[in-house]
């Protein structure tokens, strides 16, 4: 790929990272991943995955995440292809800021956009997100939790020409990174020949 940005966003759980890190391995894209924002923070407070940050802690990731936007923009080559993670709610005014903080940046690079929604069922969702190795990441890991406010969320509602919805239920990393890397030749995105 060359000039572009896939958005990835779902639940903790969904795969994220694990499938942001197949695609920047089999398309040489930067990952941005936004535990790169938020764990400067959580590892300072030392975020367990089950008690949850302030708000006042949240405002520092915000201030975190625009530096790193910034620098993105003025800094790393247009050319450059980027992969970017998040959870996103619908109705989530931060959220909706933040998606559209994807969108500016984007633009301002000069790069398509590719928002991808991944989908995973509850039942599988739960269990990922109660697997140990999460807490190295300090990522929630707290199924409880998940099944009490999750079921009430749904995902960020977009309307973009090359959003795609993917169920990642019953695909491997590997396999839902290629699906992603197809879409994106579909959507007639030039693939980088440097």
């Amino acid at each position: 790929m060359k000039n572009t940005v896939i958005y990835l966003i779902g639940f903790p759980g969904t795969g994220k990272y694990t499938i942001a890190q197949q695609l920047s391995a089999m398309s040489g894209a930067k990952l941005i991943d936004n535990h790169l924002i938020n764990n400067p923070i959580f590892s300072v407070i030392e975020q367990d995955g089950i008690v949850y940050a302030s708000e006042a802690l949240w405002e520092k990731i915000r201030e975190i995440r625009q530096i790193v936007f910034d620098t993105v923009r003025d800094f790393v080559p247009k050319s450059f292809s980027l992969i970017l993670t998040n959870h996103l709610a619908d109705g989530d005014e931060d959220d909706v800021e933040i998606y559209h903080q994807i969108e500016s940046l984007a633009l301002a690079r000069g790069n398509h956009l590719v928002p991808v929604r991944l989908f995973c069922e509850p039942e599988e969702l739960y269990r990922r997100i109660a697997m140990p190795q999460r807490a190295e990441r300090y990522k929630i890991t707290d199924a409880d939790y998940a099944r009490r406010h999750f079921h009430q969320e749904q995902p960020l509602n977009i309307s973009h020409p090359n959003l795609l919805d993917l169920d990642v239920t019953h695909l491997q990393p590997a396999d839902a990174a290629q699906a992603i890397l197809h879409y994106v030749a579909r959507c007639g995105i030039p693939p980088d020949t440097a």
